[in-house]
Order: C-alpha cells, then sequence, then structure tokens
C-alpha cells in the first residue's frame, strides 16, 4: 500500500454530515433535509476536504462521490485506502477527506438509488466555478420538488366501529385527518376526529397543530384548537401529546408487533384529562397486499370485527 496522504501545509475544511430517514415514511435526507440548492456543499480549490458520515439510521448507506476519489479515514494513518464509494454501517460514524482539485459541480449521493431520488444527496461545488451553459439550462432538474407529496392512510371497518387515518405528506410536512367513532347500541354513535399539520424534525420528533372535534350522532358537541409532539420512544412504541385551547391534554401511546408474515398484534392506551384512561387491544390477519382481516376490543366499545383497508 502506498501514501496516499496530503500535503500538510493544505489548508482543510470539514463538514459534519447526518445519514438521516425514516422508514415508516420512507424519506432519506442529509442533515435532516432533502437535496436542495440551498443544501450544495460549498468548496474551494486546493482545499482537503474532510466529509465526517454519521449514519442515524439503520439502514447500510454506501455513499459515493463523483468526480474523486477519497480516502477512508479507517486508522491506517498515511496508508488510508483511495475508494470512491464507502459504506456506512447503521448507527456509526465514517470519516473521508479528499484533495479539491478537480473544479466542478459533482454529485454526492447514497448508491441505494431509491435512498437517493428521495433526497439523500447533495452537491459539492467548486466555488467561483461556472458549468457550461447547457449545464446551466439542466442543472435545476437535479433539485425537482414538484412531486414530492405523498398520499396514503388505513381505515378499519369494524362491527362495533370504525378509525383510521388519512395522511398527505412530503419529507417534511405531514398533514394528517384521524378519525373514530362507535356505537354501543345503547346512546347512538359518539365520535372524534382531529386534523393537524405535522413538521417532521427527526425520525424520532414530529411537532404538530390542527383543530379537534367530537361530537354524537349528527351533532358537534365540542371543538378546540389543538398543538402537540409525536414522538418515538424506545421499542418503537409510538407516543403523541397534546394540549388544546381549553387546558386539557391528552396522551396517547400505541405499538404494533408483528408475529408473523401475515399475523400482527396491536395495543393502544390513551389518557385524557376530562374522560380519563381508554385501552384498545387487537389483531390483524393480511388477507393481500390492502386488505385486512381485524378483531379488536376498545374499552368504550367492546368487541368487534372487520377488515383493515390501507390505501
Amino acid at each position: 500500500m502506498r501514501d496516499t496522504s496530503f500535503p500538510k501545509s493544505a489548508p482543510r475544511r470539514e463538514f459534519r454530515l447526518t445519514l438521516d430517514g425514516d422508514m415508516n415514511r420512507y424519506v432519506w435526507m442529509i442533515n435532516n433535509e432533502p437535496i436542495g440548492p440551498e443544501n450544495d456543499i460549498l468548496i474551494r480549490e486546493c482545499e482537503v476536504i474532510r466529509f465526517i458520515m454519521i449514519n442515524r439510521t439503520m439502514m447500510h448507506h454506501p455513499m459515493h462521490l463523483h468526480g474523486h476519489f477519497f480516502r477512508v479515514i479507517n486508522g491506517l494513518g498515511n496508508r488510508a485506502p483511495l475508494k470512491h464509494t464507502v459504506g456506512v454501517e447503521p448507527m456509526s460514524t465514517t470519516v473521508i477527506e479528499f484533495m479539491a482539485e478537480e473544479p466542478g459541480d459533482w454529485f454526492f449521493h447514497c448508491h441505494l438509488l431509491y435512498h437517493m431520488m428521495s433526497g439523500m444527496a447533495r452537491v459539492v461545488e467548486y466555488e467561483g466555478f461556472t458549468p457550461a451553459p447547457e449545464t446551466q439550462a439542466v442543472r435545476e432538474k437535479i433539485y425537482d420538488k414538484s412531486t414530492p407529496w405523498f398520499f396514503y392512510g388505513n381505515a378499519d371497518i369494524l362491527s362495533s366501529q370504525t378509525q383510521g387515518t388519512i395522511t398527505f405528506s412530503d419529507p417534511l410536512n405531514v398533514l394528517r385527518l384521524r378519525w373514530e367513532a362507535g356505537w354501543d347500541g345503547t346512546e347512538g354513535t359518539a365520535w372524534e376526529s382531529d386534523l393537524t399539520h405535522g413538521r417532521y424534525l427527526n425520525r424520532f420528533t414530529t411537532v404538530f397543530a390542527g383543530v379537534y372535534a367530537e361530537g354524537m350522532n349528527s351533532t358537534r358537541e365540542d371543538e378546540s384548537l389543538i398543538a402537540g409532539i409525536r414522538y418515538l420512544l424506545p421499542g418503537n412504541f409510538a407516543s403523541q401529546v397534546w394540549i388544546d385551547d381549553d387546558g386539557e391534554a391528552r396522551f396517547m401511546i400505541d405499538r404494533g408487533l408483528m408475529l408473523t408474515p401475515r399475523l400482527g398484534i396491536f395495543g393502544e392506551a390513551e389518557y385524557d384529562t376530562l374522560e380519563k384512561w381508554s385501552y384498545q387491544a387487537g389483531m390483524r390477519y393480511a388477507l393481500t397486499q390492502y386488505v385486512s382481516a381485524t378483531a379488536l376490543w376498545d374499552s368504550r366499545y367492546g368487541v368487534g370485527a372487520g377488515f383493515t383497508i390501507r390505501f
């Protein structure tokens, strides 16, 4: 192995790059932001550039730099290997460095192309470099965000109740409609729903605000403004807490667990400062990609069975 070190007299610049993502929403980013012209990595010719890549996901990311070979800082000192792609393992840190001696605009991205396409990429841009006119004419297509929004949801249609969510989101914004309606055969149909706009901070944390309403049958009995936070707890327990404009609060925690490729169980606990505790527990068996048979016990509406539709 030969000496791959760079002159000690060369100026140096360092960039800290976190590799972020969310398998549930399937978004992938660098420094918690998708690719965009405001996120270009600006460097100068003849500098030694060091990237400190911190993988905060549970996926491998083979990170590839166009136009350069880089040294992988792996404890071999002056004989660090030269590569153009390096795998960054889950929950680990990998450091690379290269000499900026190829003026231009160069793509830096995860080589799992579906990660790249959802935002885990950057343009490495030399300061003072002017691309050719034909390159400038198409350069903005790299940052095309014309179709970043996705629509998905699920609905439980059961003998005792119906509940579900409809979500419309891009990598950083989450519009969500949630509803729940149940009947016990005595007082009619009790229902509640909330419509919120959430801002994705990282794979663990989303802050949100919106409006909540509840009622009986076709009568709306209460509505309020709400604001809160969704947080992913250890063990993949999803939690949510909000406070409304009357000062009342609600806390929810839920967890699903697949027992086999088709059979899963789930549960939820909810505390409301007005109505106190309520609970759910159930199981689903996947019949197709979009439909499951579902059985559910709810502390308010009893036992019900039916189907879950995913879309």
